[in-house]
Order: C-alpha cells, then sequence, then structure tokens
C-alpha cells in the first residue's frame, strides 16, 4: 500500500501505538504483532494472483470500512481507544459504513457516552445521542441501528434527564421488530427510581417486560428493590422477593437481593423486619455473606442492642466468615454512642487481632467522639498515629478535631491544623470557615470573626445559614443587635430563608435586653414563615408577655403551644407560676402546679424559687412547715443540689425579711 493510498486512520493508528510503546505499556514486538492481527496485508504472502485479483473484485468498496472497524475494534478492546480519536474516525466510518459496520460504531459510541467532560467533550451522553441520530439519517441500507445501538442510546438519554427520550427510544425498538432484552430495560429501571416513581418501576417488571416477552433479570430485580428501599417502602420489597421466589427458576432471589431489604429495613429502624426476612433467608438455603450480615450488625447498633450484635458477630466468624472494616466500625460506632469506652478498646483490639487495620472512617469516630466529650488533646494523639499509619486524614477529621478546639476556645492548635490542611493541599471550605468564625465569636473577638466572613467570599465561598448563624449569635452576644439585624437581613437579601435558630437568637437576645417590640414582631415573623416557635421561644415570649400585664395573651400562647407540637417544659410552666403571681392569680398557680405532676414534670429548683418570690411577693411569709413540704419534695427525687440551692435561698430570704 503506498503511502499516498494510505487512509487517515493509519496515521491513527500509528500515534496510539507510539504512545503506548513510550509509555512502557507495550513492546516493539507486541506492535508488531498486534499491526499483523490489524493489517492481514502487512507482512504478509501475497496470494496467487488468480485469487487477488477475484478478492479484489469482490471486496472492492468493502476493504476500507473493513479494516477501519478491525482497526477500531482492536483500539476499543486495548483501551486505547480516546474520545477524541472516536470522534474522528466515527467521521471517517459513518461515511463508508455498511451493515456490518454497526459493531464498530457502537464501540465509538459506547466511548464517547462515557468520556469525562473535557475541553473536546463536554456532555459524552448527550454527544453519543447525536451520534446516533446521525447514524439513523444515513439510513438502514447503509447501516442500520441494532439492539446494543439502542441500550447505548436509552442509557444516554437517561444519563442526561431525558428519560421521554429513553421510553420513545424503546418504542422504535419494538416498531423495527427487534427484540427488547431486559439489559434495555436498566437504564429505565435505575431512572425511574432515581425520580422516586418506583410504582411506575414496579408495572415495568411485573406487567411491561413480560408483555414484550422479556424475563427481567437479577439486575432489573436488583435495581427495584434497591429503589424501594430508597423509598421506604421495604415491605412492598418483600413482596417482590416473593414473587421472585414464586416465579421458580426465572431469576430466583439471591443474597443481593436479600441484603439489599434487609439492608432497607435496618436503616428505617425496622431491625426485628429485617432479622425476619434474614431467618427467611436462611431457611430458602441462601447462605449469607460478610454485607449481609455487616447490615444487621449495624441496624442492631444504632438501636444499641450490642449483646444481639456481638450475638450476630459470633455467629458470623462461626460461619467462617470474616468480619471486615465496616463491621467492626458498625459495633465501635454503637459502644462510643453509649459512651462505653472499655468496650470500644476491646472491640479495637479484636479488630486489630484479626488483621484488620482501622480506616479513615474508625479514627474519625474516634477523634470525633473525643472532641465531644472535651478530649481535644487525646484526638490530637490519635490524628497524629493515624498518619503515621500511612491513613490520609479527609475533611471529615479535620472538622471534627476543628470544631474540637473551636469549641474549647484553643485557637492557637485550631489555626495550627489549619495550617496543616493548607501543607498537605487540603483547600479549607466554607466548613471550616464556619468554624473559624464559631470559635472568633464565643471568644468575643468579633472582628476577627467578620474578617474570616469577608475572607471566605473573596474566595469563592458563598455564606450559608450556618455562617450567619454564628455571626449573628456573636454579634447578639456582645449586644450589637442592630448590627445582627443588619446581618438578618443581608442574609435574606442574599436568598437564605432564616431558620429557627436564626429566630431564637435574635428573639431571646432582644428580649433579654429588653427589647420587647422587637422581640415580637421577630416571633410574629417567624410564625409566619411557617417556622413552629420552639420551648424556648415560647417561654421568652410568655415571660415577655406577662411582663407587660398581658396575662390573657400570655396564656393564649401558653394553650398555642400543644397545638403547634411544643410540649412545654418546666422552665415554662415556672414562667407561667411567675406572671400569675405578677397578676395577683394565686389559683392559677395551683392549676399549674396539678398540670405539671399530671403530665409527669416535676418541680425542680427554679420552681420552687418561683413560688418563694410569689409569696413573698404577696406578703406571705414562708413557715417551717412551707420550708420542710417544699423540701420534701426535692428529696423525693433525690435532687440534693437542688434542696441545697432552694435552703440557701431561704437563708438569705429570712436576712431580709
Amino acid at each position: 500500500m503506498s503511502s499516498r493510498a494510505r487512509p487517515a486512520w493509519l496515521k491513527k493508528l500509528k500515534r496510539i501505538l507510539g504512545r503506548r510503546i513510550r509509555s512502557g505499556s507495550l513492546s516493539a514486538e507486541a506492535a508488531h504483532q498486534l499491526c499483523d492481527e490489524v493489517l492481514p496485508s502487512i507482512q504478509r504472502r501475497p496470494p496467487p494472483p488468480a485469487v487477488l485479483a477475484a478478492m479484489d473484485v469482490w471486496r472492492a468498496d468493502r476493504r476500507p470500512s473493513w479494516e477501519l472497524g478491525r482497526f477500531i475494534g482492536e483500539c476499543f478492546r486495548s483501551g486505547d481507544l480516546s474520545p477524541e480519536d472516536a470522534l474522528d474516525l466515527f467521521e471517517e466510518l459513518l461515511p463508508q459504513a455498511r451493515p456490518g459496520s454497526v459493531y464498530a460504531l457502537n464501540q465509538l459510541l459506547t466511548t464517547v457516552a462515557r468520556a469525562p467532560v473535557s475541553s473536546t467533550v463536554r456532555d459524552g451522553p448527550a454527544l453519543a445521542v447525536s451520534m446516533f441520530n446521525r447514524m439513523a439519517r444515513a439510513g438502514a441500507k447503509k447501516v442500520a441501528p441494532d439492539i446494543a445501538t439502542y441500550t447505548i442510546l436509552i442509557s444516554c438519554c437517561c444519563d442526561v434527564g431525558c428519560l421521554n427520550l429513553g421510553f420513545a427510544a424503546l418504542g422504535q425498538i419494538i416498531k423495527t421488530g427487534l427484540r427488547a432484552d431486559a439489559v434495555i430495560f436498566t437504564p429505565l429501571l435505575r431512572t425511574l427510581c432515581a425520580e422516586k416513581r418506583t410504582s411506575d418501576a414496579v408495572n415495568i417488571v411485573v406487567r411491561r417486560m413480560p408483555e414484550l416477552g422479556c424475563t427481567p433479570n437479577v439486575f432489573s430485580y436488583t435495581t427495584l428493590l434497591k429503589g424501594l428501599c430508597a423509598e421506604k417502602k421495604c415491605e412492598e420489597a418483600v413482596e417482590v422477593i416473593h414473587m421472585m421466589a414464586e416465579d421458580g427458576d426465572n431469576c430466583p432471589p439471591n443474597v443481593v437481593s436479600y441484603t439489599t431489604v434487609i439492608h432497607g429495613f435496618c436503616k428505617e429502624g425496622e431491625v426485628g423486619k429485617a432479622d425476619t426476612l434474614f431467618r427467611e433467608m436462611l431457611d430458602h438455603g441462601i447462605p449469607p455473606d460478610v454485607v449481609t450480615y455487616s447490615s444487621i450488625i449495624d441496624g442492631l447498633c444504632k438501636v444499641q442492642a450490642m449483646d444481639k450484635a456481638e450475638e450476630v458477630l459470633r455467629q458470623m466468624i462461626d460461619e467462617h466468615i470474616m468480619p471486615n472494616c465496616a463491621t467492626y466500625n458498625s459495633i465501635l460506632h454503637g459502644y462510643l454512642s453509649l459512651g462505653q469506652w472499655k468496650e470500644a478498646v476491646r472491640i479495637l483490639k479484636e479488630m486489630s487481632r484479626d488483621g484488620q487495620q482501622p480506616d479513615v472512617i474508625t479514627y474519625n469516630m474516634l477523634i470525633d467522639c473525643l472532641c465531644k466529650s472535651g478530649g481535644c488533646a487525646k484526638a490530637r494523639e490519635i490524628f497524629n498515629f493515624m498518619i503515621q499509619s500511612g491513613e490520609n486524614p479527609n475533611a471529615t477529621t479535620y472538622g471534627s478535631l476543628l470544631h474540637g478546639f473551636a469549641t474549647e476556645g484553643n485557637l492557637v492548635e485550631m489555626n495550627n491544623l489549619i495550617d496543616l490542611m493548607v501543607q498537605n493541599r487540603m483547600r479549607p471550605d466554607r466548613h471550616v470557615f464556619n468554624i473559624q468564625m464559631y470559635a472568633f465569636c464565643k471568644c468575643g473577638m468579633l472582628d476577627d470573626a467578620i474578617l474570616t466572613f469577608n475572607k471566605m467570599q473573596q474566595l469563592g465561598f458563598m455564606p450559608d445559614i450556618v455562617t450567619y448563624n454564628t455571626v449573628i449569635d456573636g454579634l447578639c452576644k456582645i449586644g450589637q443587635l442592630d448590627d445582627a439585624i443588619s446581618r438578618f437581613s443581608q442574609m435574606i437579601d442574599d436568598g437564605l430563608s432564616p431558620n429557627i435558630i436564626t429566630f431564637t437568637t435574635l428573639i431571646h437576645d432582644f428580649a433579654m435586653y429588653g427589647k420587647w417590640e422587637k422581640a415580637e414582631e421577630l416571633f410574629y415573623e417567624m410564625m409566619d414563615r411557617g417556622i413552629p416557635p420552639n420551648v424556648n421561644v415560647f417561654s421568652s415570649m410568655i415571660d415577655k408577655l406577662f411582663k407587660e400585664g398581658k396575662v390573657t395573651e400570655a396564656r393564649k400562647l401558653f394553650d398555642l403551644m400543644p397545638r403547634a407540637g411544643v410540649k412545654p417544659n418546666v422552665v415554662t410552666y415556672s414562667t407561667m407560676i411567675h406572671g400569675y403571681f405578677l397578676a395577683g392569680e394565686v389559683d392559677e398557680v395551683m392549676k399549674l402546679l396539678d398540670d405539671m405532676l399530671l403530665i409527669g414534670l416535676k418541680p425542680n429548683a427554679v420552681t420552687f424559687n418561683t413560688l418563694l418570690d410569689g409569696m413573698v411577693s404577696m406578703g406571705l411569709k414562708p413557715d417551717v412547715v412551707t420550708c420542710k413540704t417544699l423540701i420534701d419534695s426535692c428529696c423525693e427525687d433525690g435532687r440534693i443540689e437542688d434542696v441545697l440551692t432552694v435552703f440557701r435561698e431561704m437563708l438569705s430570704r429570712a436576712d431580709k425579711l
């Protein structure tokens, strides 16, 4: 073949082979062998002249597309077909394509559809759909799409969020007489489940697929089961498993089917139902794997049934299924959440004995638990050991440790850790900046907090609700209420909706500083926004109304609490008692005390102090019997500290009277 007659794709072959030889992934000998396989005419003894002439006549217009198709196949299977090359080869193959070229064209479509985002391919699936349309316009006589082509098309349509186009492609398959298989339906089912349309997905598996003569396979059912469990429809998922079992040998449930639903029950906290399905699985002779056991153990640990979790762990080991790191992490998390450090250490030792090295999740749990319990110094030691062991901390690791130091007000360690993040090429994100602002506000360094707020925006991180709540809380704590309201307005202008924390902070601090009108305005704005106040907000507002002499309004607000789904606590009742004493309505005080006991709320030192204050304000000096009754009431519950507090208050008042 002369250099002038060489097609353009031979240049691509040379480029691809050169790249692989330079990278060391292909030897020169292997390159020669590949050329022999791709180009039969190269280094091959020519056939007799008569045979050669007959072949030239028969394959005159087929040889270029045949050679190009074979070349594409070799590159596709070897992984050397880049998206850019696939686009170029598509342009070269399509004009000379023949019916047999569909295999090579499918490989080109697949390569483009799977392509990561680059300057050449911005949206692989969308580009693959465009390529398919060009194939279709070329005409069925030239190259007709086959079932594999339509499978690629449907998958691309689903990937770009055009489910309706995916179903249109399915209709075209039926129209052209091609036989749809289960693989065609998998992307459709996956997208339906992702869009929370599991009822439609069930209809396809149960009715539509059999109508088209297509038997659902294990991927069809697994996709459906995962979708149902994600929508918390585990009971329906169990029905699907039973349907699979009743269908006989077509597609019986396997370990993946059962494990998927068991995991779904455990996520919903339905450990009993998960255990029932687990027993059913064993009764059907399906052996559980490490994922099944780990799901059961994780579910038990989340409901703090640690004894049962360890029992399942022993059963797992007895069945010669070794626990993995995820299994041990579940048990470790269970004991840490209960504060049982001794048991947690025992599990860590057992984990190490079984050859399971702690992973980043293990370290993160330990560091987070220590930081929340005030053990940041110990957490930093574990952090250092983690790095020495070769495990790289992630954003969660740094976040837990930073928040721990921020809570302690240890700005030096916090800043040192941020510097270490930067050294390890981990760019601080919005969460880190929020922690910094929290630490500065906690230490009363509002100027530094505002500087961090501005720096975060300059680096391209937009403040979120946590950012604004942190700054607003810091401003309120030092009495800068006008600046707090200014940030509140800025937050709304930025398109963020204030939440219960925002309103609670502002209402509480405006009330504390005696600015009742603004507190009341914020309270009703919160109600207008559909945010139900919590118990602290109600208590603050009730106290405000009583102090303004609005007894009826205070009572209405108190009665509103149950309707708003908020249960009054001891502080709320104590506030009401104090208010009725101010109003001189002692009968209402007694009713409130009866109501407290009726709903199971026991008066505490605050309540008793409120009663004593009220009695004194009405000119009633508590005698020994009254004080003894109050103290005995406290002692019945064993609240010695509360008793001492009341006793000290009594002595203090005795000196003043």
